[in-house]
Order: C-alpha cells, then structure tokens, then sequence
C-alpha cells in the first residue's frame, strides 16, 4: 500500500491538514491509499520478522523479544528494507541498500526518477532494474549526500523528497526524509 500511495488529494491538489495547510511527509506518511493500484504495485519490499527485531535494537536498543537478544554493533535502522528511507542528522553522506522483488509480470524493466529533498542530492544505482521472471529479486543503493550550505532555519526539519520506479504499467513510490543536523 505505502508504494502505490499519492501525495494529492481526490482532486489533484496537495494532501492539507485540518486546520488548511499543506501537509508534508510527516504528517500524511507515504500519502492516501489508492485499493485498484495496491492490489498490484508490481514490486515489494520485503523484511522479515528478525529484519524488524533488528531495526528495533537499532533504534534505541528495544529487545522485543526475550529469545532475541540485541547484537553489538546492529544494522543502522535505515537498513531496514523497507519501501521508505529516513535518514536522520545527515551532515555528509550515507548509502542505503534496498532488495525489491518483481511481483508483477516477467519481462518487467523498470527505470527510477527521484526527486531530491531540498539540499540534498539522491542517487539510485542503477537507474534501471530489468526482470526476467515473477518473483525475481534485485539489489539497488541509494545514496543521500548533503550539498551546499543550509541555513540555521533548516536545522532540525524534515526535509522530502522521494524515488519512483516505473515500468509501462507500474509507479512505485519510496519517500525520502531527510532530518537536517
């Protein structure tokens, strides 16, 4: 669902909160869901139960569960293959890893737009992922760079942006939020 979501509201103008103003990626997730296209996103994301106890040790040392015990050093929580990427208190750079599986028809060959949160770079690598059957995985990086100077405004602010892969068929979404240090 959180991959074929839309960030416009029913009549094609941005998602507003409550009281008016337009919301932004904190507030509305990966957007509203739209049932016909979640019933065939054409690629998935997919983790498992130990990936999520993983991400919970990473993120403040949760043990949720007692036969699990938490690793030393676990994987960074952006790690989690999971369709978003939040990064949070990016100064320089950092790369992240993702596995997609081809859900949708054989042949399928998809290609990647991004669009950047306001000064940050984003590259996915490679650009295009081709599929020769249903259920076939593939492994893409996505590398999130600060660029330029920031002002003192930006600091502690979400800032968005997101990648889309899309074939003739298919627009798979992923947001990217970065927090400013």
């Amino acid at each position: 669902m959180v991959l074929t979501a839309t960030t416009n509201n029913a009549e094609g103008g941005p998602i507003t909160n409550a009281d008016g103003t337009v919301a932004g990626p904190m507030d509305y997730g990966s957007g509203h869901i739209r049932p016909k296209h979640a019933m065939d996103p054409g690629l998935v994301y997919d983790a498992s139960f130990q990936d999520y106890l993983l991400y919970a040790c990473a993120s403040g040392g949760a043990q949720l569960d007692r036969s699990f015990p938490c690793p030393a050093s676990p994987p960074r929580p952006h790690e989690l293959n999971y369709p978003s990427v939040a990064i949070h208190g990016l100064n320089g750079s950092t790369t992240v890893h993702r596995t997609v599986t081809n859900v949708g028809e054989p042949g399928a060959h998809y290609s990647v737009a991004v669009v950047e949160p306001m000064g940050f770079s984003v590259k996915v690598s490679p650009t295009s992922l081709a599929f020769a059957r249903t259920g076939e995985k593939k492994t893409f990086t996505i590398k999130i760079a600060a660029t330029g100077k920031r002002s003192r405004r930006m600091k502690r602010k979400y800032l968005a942006g997101s990648y889309t892969w899309s074939d003739e068929v298919h627009a798979v979404r992923s947001p990217v939020v970065v927090l400013v240090a």
